[in-house]
C-alpha cells in the first residue's frame, strides 16, 4: 500500500512507537476506530511496517489493549512496555513479550501502578524503557504529574528502575521543569554525537512535540532557541533509526522522528459550533503518520528535513505554466520575480494533482512584509490555502480562506506557525508534499510545518508576494508513480 502519510484502511492511527528491525521500520500504533476511546486509551496495538517510509504492510492488530510505549531486545525476546487506565483515576504500566514482534504474551503478574507518594496515580503512562550502560540497569521513564509542588503545574517525566524489567523500583522524576499542568507525554531520550536529548509531548500552554538538550544523561536540560519538531498539527513525535548496510540506509545510522498529524472531523466534540466545512473545525485524537528526518547542527540543535526516500517517490516531473494575476511579474520558463511594494500579487500554474510534490528555490528583498505559495487556489484568488513566509516576524504561517470569516478572528490571528530566522537575498529552499487533505511544508533542512487541506479539494498552485519583491526559481511539480 504507497501512502506518504500512511493511515489504516479503517480508522485513524496514533502514537506511533517505532521499531527498527530486520531492515524495516516496525511502527506500532494506536488504531482510532472512532468509537469514543479518549487520550490513547481502549485502543488496540497495531503494527505497520516499511522500508521506506512509502509503501506500507498493516500487518493488523497485535493483541494488545491499551495506551502506548515502547519496544525493547533483550536476547532474543521482545519486550512491548505499554499503559492501561484501570479506572478514571488510576493508570498502570503493563509488560508483553515476544519472540517475531507480532506474537505477544500478556505477563499481568509485572503490572504496577504509581506509588501514589511521589507521583499522581491519575497519570502514569506512556512507558519508554532503555539500558543504561552507566548505571548497569534498565530505566523506563514514565509520563507523569508529581505529588509534590509549589503549584499545579506538576507535569514530569518519572523514572523507574529495574533489573530484571520485571520489578521495577520508582525514583524521583528524571525532568520536573514546573512549567506544564498537563502530564509530559510520549517521553524519549537518545544520543547523538555528543548531545543527549529529551523528547516529549504536551498540550499545555502550547500543544506540540518538544526537546531538551543536554552533554549528560542526567541534565540538566536546556531549552534550545527553538524547541519542536514541527507545528500545531504534529504530536506524540517519538524517535528511532535505521542501520547501516540496509536496504535505503546506506550512508549509515540515520534518526527519524514518527509523529500523527491530526484529523479535523469533529468526533471529539472540540469543535466550535460554526458547520461551514471540516477547515472550521477543531483538531482531533489521531489522523496520518509524519515522519522527519533528524538533523543535528554543529551547536548540537536539531532541524528536519523530508526523508530522501520519500522526495524520490515522486518520479514524475509535470511541466509547471505560470501567468501573472495581479501586480508586476518577470516571468521566464520556471523563473518568477514578483514586485508589489505596496500591495498583494499573485502568479498562478496549473491545477494541483491530488497526490504532488512542489519543490523551488526563493528569495526576498530586503523590506519584504510576506511571500509564498498559494496551493489550490481558486480563480476569485480568495479562497485558497497559503504558507507564507513573513521576515518582519522571522515566522512561517499556514492561513486558509477561512481566516476572511469575521467569526473566525477572535480564535487566533493565524492557523498555524513556525519560528525560523530568514535573511534577505538568501535562497531557501522549499517542498511541499500533499496527499489528499494532508499537506507537509519543508523549509530547506530546518523547518517543518504540518497542515490540513479539507474543503478545497480543487484548485491550483500559486506563487505571491504582499508588500515587498521575491523571487522564485526551479519549481517543479512531481506526482508518484509506481
Amino acid at each position: 500500500m504507497t501512502q506518504f502519510f500512511f493511515k489504516p484502511e479503517e480508522g485513524w492511527a496514533g502514537d506511533f512507537t517505532p521499531y527498527y528491525a530486520e531492515d524495516s521500520f516496525k511502527l506500532f500504533y494506536l488504531k482510532d476506530h472512532r468509537n469514543g476511546g479518549r487520550e490513547g486509551f481502549g485502543k488496540d496495538w497495531n503494527l505497520v511496517t516499511t522500508e521506506d517510509f512509502v509503501d506500507f504492510n498493516d500487518l493488523g492488530p497485535t493483541g494488545i489493549y491499551g495506551g502506548t510505549g515502547s519496544v525493547i531486545q533483550v536476547e532474543d525476546t521482545y519486550h512491548i512496555f505499554y499503559c492501561r487506565a484501570i479506572s478514571p483515576k488510576e493508570q498502570i504500566i503493563s509488560h508483553a513479550i515476544s519472540d517475531d514482534l507480532e506474537n505477544w504474551e500478556k505477563k499481568p503478574e509485572d503490572d504496577f501502578p504509581s506509588d501514589g507518594e511521589i507521583y499522581e496515580k491519575a497519570d502514569w503512562r506512556d512507558p519508554h524503557v532503555f539500558w543504561n550502560e552507566e548505571e548497569e540497569e534498565y530505566w523506563m521513564l514514565v509520563c507523569g504529574r508529581t505529588k509534590e509542588g509549589e503549584s499545579d503545574r506538576k507535569g514530569c517525566v518519572g523514572l523507574c528502575t529495574s533489573q530484571d524489567l520485571k520489578n521495577w523500583e520508582i525514583k524521583k522524576p528524571f525532568y520536573a521543569p514546573n512549567m506544564s499542568v498537563k502530564a509530559l507525554e510520549c517521553p524519549d531520550i537518545f544520543k547523538m554525537g555528543d548531545w543527549w536529548y529529551l523528547v516529549f509531548s504536551t498540550t499545555t500552554d502550547k500543544f506540540g512535540t518538544f526537546y531538551r538538550m543536554s552533554k549528560s544523561m542526567t541534565g540538566p536540560w536546556k531549552s534550545p532557541p527553538i524547541d519542536t519538531f514541527d507545528g500545531r498539527a504534529f504530536y506524540a513525535g517519538k524517535t528511532c533509526k535505521g542501520a547501516p548496510g540496509s536496504k535505503i540506509y546506506t550512508e549509515g545510522e540515520k534518526r527519524y522522528i514518527f509523529g500523527w498529524n491530526p484529523t479535523k472531523e469533529g468526533e471529539y466534540g472540540w469543535n466550535p459550533g460554526i458547520n461551514n466545512g471540516l477547515d472550521y473545525d477543531s483538531w482531533d485524537w489521531g489522523g496520518s503518520l509524519i515522519v522527519h528526518r533528524l538533523i543535528q547542527k554543529e551547536d548540537g540543535t536539531l532541524r528536519v528535513k523530508v526523508p530522501k526516500t520519500i522526495k524520490d517517490a515522486f518520479k514524475k516531473e509535470i511541466p509547471l505554466r505560470f501567468s501573472r494575476t495581479s501586480g508586476k511579474w518577470d516571468i521566464d520558463d520556471n523563473r518568477l520575480r514578483g514586485e508589489s511594494p505596496l500591495y498583494f500579487s499573485q502568479a498562478i500554474a496549473q491545477e494541483l494533482p491530488e497526490q504532488c510534490r512542489i519543490s523551488g528555490i526563493v528569495s526576498y528583498e530586503d523590506g519584504t512584509r510576506g511571500f509564498g505559495i498559494s496551493l489550490r487556489t481558486q480563480e476569485d484568488l480568495a479562497n485558497g490555502y497559503y504558507v507564507e513566509l513573513e521576515p518582519n516576524r522571522n515566522r512561517i504561517v499556514y492561513k486558509s480562506y477561512i481566516m476572511q470569516d469575521p467569526r473566525m478572528v477572535p480564535a487566533y490571528e493565524v492557523e498555524i506557525e513556525r519560528p525560523v530566522d530568514l535573511i534577505p537575498e538568501k535562497d531557501y529552499g522549499f517542498e511541499v508534499l500533499i496527499d489528499d487533505s494532508v499537506c507537509e511544508f519543508y523549509l530547506g533542512d530546518e523547518v517543518a510545518m504540518s497542515m490540513r487541506m479539507y474543503d478545497l479539494e480543487d484548485g491550483r498552485v500559486g506563487l505571491f508576494v504582499r508588500e515587498g519583491e521575491a523571487s522564485f526559481k526551479d519549481i517543479k511539480l512531481s506526482v508518484h508513480r509506481d
